[in-house]
């Protein structure tokens, strides 16, 4: 069967621009070993897709979805403009998060970072001891392109973590670098059914890093069922272990 050439580049992988010669996308299709390390995905979430996330319409993931489409399909993220996904755990938002990430990468060409938060943290403090490698790792979440900073706030933190997330946090607002957020907790305290909200990102992070994020983050709620505890279920009914 004959191969067909991409129509935007004809094959040869570059298209002629107002302002000059860029790289196709179909240049970008495939995401190599390479790139998966570059961006750090964990292997659990590497075959995550914005196309093979399965809505669930009644929790509103359709709506979810279109506004994470028209992220990615706008130039917010080159204004330092990112996302926050907020929900209860088990409903899909690192896989959003990593699909993002490669959609980012295949679109556009831009290879972001994925950092678990406490994964980050650990990894910081282990070589924290004015190395090089300690720099390198704190240099790369400043500079990255895209952030995404996965289950932030899950735990409390130290004075020292808190610290380390301000400093990232505070130097990509200010030059104009986006985070994709993901978190079970609210960022700001709020009423909830005529309680107001107490455990929160603001109350564990500081009101200044709330007022920051809020500014810079469009808020996403991602609601619906416990997708692993969904999946164990229907293992344990089919009896398999």
């Amino acid at each position: 069967m004959e191969e067909k050439n991409c129509p935007l580049c004809d094959g040869i992988g570059w298209v002629i621009r107002k302002n000059g010669v860029e790289k196709c996308t179909c240049q970008y299709s495939d995401i190599t070993e390479n790139i998966f390390q570059r961006m750090n995905i964990p292997r659990r979430y590497r075959d995550k897709e914005l196309s093979n996330f399965e809505p669930d319409e009644k929790a509103g993931h359709g709506l979810v979805l279109l506004r994470v489409e028209d992220y990615i399909n706008s130039d917010r993220f080159m204004e330092g403009k990112g996302l926050f996904f907020v929900g209860p755990p088990g409903v899909g938002k690192t896989h959003l998060a990593v699909g993002i990430l490669k959609e980012f990468f295949r679109r556009r060409g831009v290879v972001g970072l994925f950092y678990d938060t406490r994964s980050l943290l650990f990894k910081l403090k282990a070589s924290f001891d004015g190395s090089a490698s300690a720099r390198e790792i704190l240099e790369e979440a400043v500079e990255t392109p895209i952030l995404v900073l996965d289950d932030l706030g899950s735990e409390r933190l130290s004075d020292w973590a808190r610290d380390i997330l301000h400093y990232i946090i505070i130097n990509r607002y200010n030059e104009l670098r986006p985070i994709i957020i993901t978190s079970n907790i609210e960022l700001k305290s709020r009423k909830l059914d005529g309680e107001v909200l107490e455990n929160t990102l603001e109350e564990r992070m500081g009101q200044a890093i709330a007022s920051r994020l809020s500014e810079i983050c469009e808020i996403i709620p991602v609601r619906g069922k416990d997708k692993r505890s969904s999946g164990l279920i229907a293992r344990e009914v089919k009896g398999e272990k």
